[in-house]
């Protein structure tokens, strides 16, 4: 099950970076990986707040990122030419950059507690 659908996912987080084709992936692929971070708790808070819904999004766009091969470092505009960063020491590798987008969102929300 995915924390956020497509429909939230423009609407309200306000993102245009994932095509609809590859949110439903990417997005439950972003919940796994929340429910990790989460221990499994991220199911109980998801009707309390949006906070969840939109660590979802963001997970979902660093894992499309990652996809990727990293982020981008030079664009075009013209004849529209990208180059993406794999390997330069001031980008964030793919665990980090995941672990950015959850805790964005989810750290004031207490789900990222370890402690007993």
């Amino acid at each position: 099950m995915a924390y956020a659908t497509y429909e939230f996912y423009k609407d309200s987080y306000g993102g245009d970076a994932i095509p609809q084709a590859d949110f439903s992936r990417l997005a439950k692929r972003a919940s796994e990986y929340i429910d990790m971070v989460t221990l499994g708790r991220a199911v109980r808070y998801l009707d309390e707040h949006d906070d969840l819904k939109k660590a979802c999004c963001a997970v979902a766009e660093a894992y499309k990122i990652n996809e990727e091969g990293g982020g981008v470092v030079a664009e075009s505009v013209g004849k529209i030419t990208r180059n993406y960063a794999a390997s330069v020491t001031n980008t964030p590798t793919e665990g980090e950059r995941l672990a950015i987008a959850v805790f964005t969102h989810l750290l004031p929300t207490g789900l990222l507690y370890l402690g007993v």
